[in-house]
């Protein structure tokens, strides 16, 4: 069954919505839609309705809703806060970690990180982890749209972020293990955020800056991991021991 996203739209069994204007194309000219067929709709907030394709022309393709179903969330919400790492690496992160099934991504600025790029660079990548984002979130039938944000630097998100309960794998950090911490803290109230080093790791001041906003650093095991593979190891491990994976 294909799957499509809408936007700011309530979805209601016997209505008929249209797909929005970015997925025609694929809709008709790829996936070849005709009158009949069964598809999915997702409002991108947490509900999704099965439905019929109704009408398909070159520049619109209706769908008649039939039947609510239940939604492939997570009770645990979890935001990645990502170091920026080198090119396409970014993006692999960005697909694995919403099949994985994260609320939020803040990907951030930091002393090991890639260079500052133009504002136009910036804003172009910003809509390509976007798109990633929407596809993956298809694919693995999600009914929520993680929200990708702007990179920021470490300061600025522990500014906009109190009293957030932040999870920190590094590898300074040799005693304490995910398995640790299996009971949930009381102050977690169904949500997570798990900071993830670039290439090259944390340096000093970071940790320091970590450390006296009350971060809890953990550890990922015995081995140095990739950035980009300790993203998709910790969000594993946190859904399999308060999310839906367990």
């Amino acid at each position: 069954m294909h799957y499509f996203f809408l936007k700011n739209e309530e979805l209601k069994a016997g209505l008929t919505f249209q797909l929005r204007e970015e997925d025609i194309n694929h809709a008709v000219r790829v996936l070849r839609l005709k009158p009949g067929e069964t598809v999915a709709l997702a409002d991108g907030i947490g509900t999704v309705f099965s439905g019929t394709v109704s009408s398909v022309e070159d520049r619109a393709v209706k769908v008649l809703l039939r039947e609510k179903l239940d939604p492939a969330e997570s009770r645990l919400k979890i935001t990645l806060v990502q170091g920026l790492v080198k090119g396409e690496k970014n993006d692999l992160i960005v697909r694995q970690a919403v099949e994985l099934g994260v609320s939020r991504i803040q990907p951030l600025y930091m002393e090991r990180s890639v260079p500052h790029r133009n504002k136009k660079q910036e804003e172009k990548r910003l809509l390509r982890w976007r798109a990633i984002t929407r596809s993956a979130a298809a694919q693995c039938r999600r009914s929520l749209l993680p929200v990708v944000k702007e990179a920021i630097t470490l300061e600025a998100y522990l500014e906009q972020t109190e009293n957030l309960f932040l999870l920190v794998p590094w590898e300074g950090e040799k005693s304490v293990s995910l398995n640790k911490l299996q009971v949930k803290p009381s102050f977690l109230k169904g949500a997570v955020s798990v900071l993830i080093g670039p290439e090259g790791g944390f340096g000093d001041k970071e940790i320091e800056i970590l450390d006296k906003a009350g971060a809890v650093f953990i550890h990922l095991g015995p081995r140095i991991l990739r950035s980009e593979t300790a993203a998709i190891v910790a969000i594993a491990l946190l859904q399999s021991a308060w999310g839906d994976l367990a």
